[in-house]
């Protein structure tokens, strides 16, 4: 018996473009905090098949997050948590800037986007903190996140095994584990 190729049409695939890959949007306060506290778990949420979209403030190298696998976004913060099945921020951010802070807690409250915050710095906003969850990286997340770091001119900094991140929605979705 022989085998056959099998082939697929041009048009098979016409729902299975970039508006039916989830999306995760992500605001930070800088690039090396970005990429320090959440890169590799950015980068693993990338291969996993998730659009991720990135707004970096005074950001003019986005050449990290392309290492990343994710797409730097040039507009307001508040726009960029519109349609989005998960939002990633600075905890310092949250701090800082009252507008973002209100849409996340908008976001958290109506429970239908999963809200992740890194950082030490806790907003008072958010109430209690939240317990951390720890994200082993996988073997390329630690590799492409050296290479982010060292793009972001933080190359000095280690690569850890884990990444800690606050999951505000940790019993509505499951944990990304790397392959």
């Amino acid at each position: 018996m022989a085998t056959r190729p099998v082939t697929a049409r041009d048009d098979a695939h016409e729902g299975a473009g970039i508006l039916n890959r989830p999306q995760l949007s992500v605001i930070a306060a800088d690039m090396v905090d970005l990429v320090s506290s959440s890169g590799g778990w950015l980068y693993d949420r990338a291969r996993a098949g998730w659009t991720v979209n990135v707004l970096v403030g005074a950001a003019r190298e986005v050449r990290p997050l392309t290492i990343l696998g994710a797409t730097p976004v040039f507009a307001d913060a508040t726009s960029i948590l519109e349609a989005t099945d998960a939002f990633a921020v600075s905890a310092d951010l949250l701090r800082r800037d009252a507008r973002v802070c209100e849409q996340v807690l908008r976001l958290w409250n109506a429970g239908t986007t999963e809200v992740t915050v890194w950082g030490t710095s806790w907003p008072d906003q958010l109430g209690r903190r939240i317990d951390p969850v720890q994200h082993r990286l996988s073997v390329a997340a630690r590799a492409f996140k050296a290479r982010a770091l060292a793009a972001a001119r933080a190359a000095h900094q280690e690569v850890a095994a884990t990444e800690t991140l606050f999951d505000l929605g940790s019993e509505a979705f499951r944990p990304l584990y790397p392959v």
